[in-house]
């Protein structure tokens, strides 16, 4: 089940850029950040998963289920249990035992977070840049989330239009005087910073600002 959560294809090379942001906006509601949350990606030897923390337990995202498991005592680092799942974890190490199927040597990938959060969270197409940092979060009958300038403005757009084509896929957003435009072309691109290689090249415009990054579309294997 290697890489089964998140497929990043080895494609080769699309440069990806980006200029700064306008104003920010006030409504975050497409990337909520909870004190003492935190989701984690495991790559294991004979699988992957996702874990999002909680206070006293933890949840967990696997190909064709999900769980929460409640904290129970352990002798050395954190033990979690419910029926025939179980978890355990000390520092950077851990294993998953899940009804008999066994997870070990499992090691964190803070690069797969974000995408993996964004799956979580419904996320269906997810798209970054670089210099300044900035993403942008399609969540298909509902809103657009666009973050520039790493994280220092945002605007969120709920009245959109939504196309595709055998070429991609494109989004064009208003909100008061604000215009935001979506194009995503089923294109091979590598982010210019981390050297990931995505499916998808991504061109965003939002008023007169233009931006150049690489995405992929998610799907939602627990619905």
């Amino acid at each position: 089940m290697k890489h089964l959560l998140l497929t990043l294809p080895l494609l080769a090379v699309s440069a990806c850029a980006s200029t700064p942001d306008a104003a920010p906006s006030a409504e975050v509601a497409n990337e909520a950040v909870v004190v003492g949350v935190q989701t984690l990606v495991y790559e294991c030897d004979t699988g992957d998963f996702i874990l999002r923390t909680g206070p006293g337990e933890v949840a967990i995202w696997l190909e064709d289920q999900y769980r929460v498991l409640s904290q129970v005592r352990s002798a050395s680092g954190a033990k979690y249990e419910e029926g025939d799942m179980v978890f355990w974890s000390k520092g950077e190490e851990a294993m998953l035992d899940a009804a008999g199927i066994y997870y070990r040597n499992c090691s964190p990938n803070p690069r797969r977070v974000p995408w993996e959060d964004a799956r979580r969270r419904g996320i269906d197409l997810r798209a970054v840049g670089n210099e300044p940092g900035w993403h942008v979060e399609v969540r298909e009958g509902d809103s657009i989330l666009f973050v520039g300038d790493y994280g220092a403005t945002r605007h969120l757009f709920q009245d959109f239009s939504a196309s595709d084509d055998a070429g991609g896929l494109n989004y064009s957003a208003v909100r008061g005087e604000d215009h935001l435009s979506v194009e995503a072309v089923a294109e091979e691109c590598m982010d210019t910073m981390s050297g990931e290689r995505f499916e998808l090249r991504v061109e965003v415009t939002l008023n007169d600002r233009h931006y150049r990054g690489c995405g992929m579309t998610l799907d939602h294997p627990w619905e």
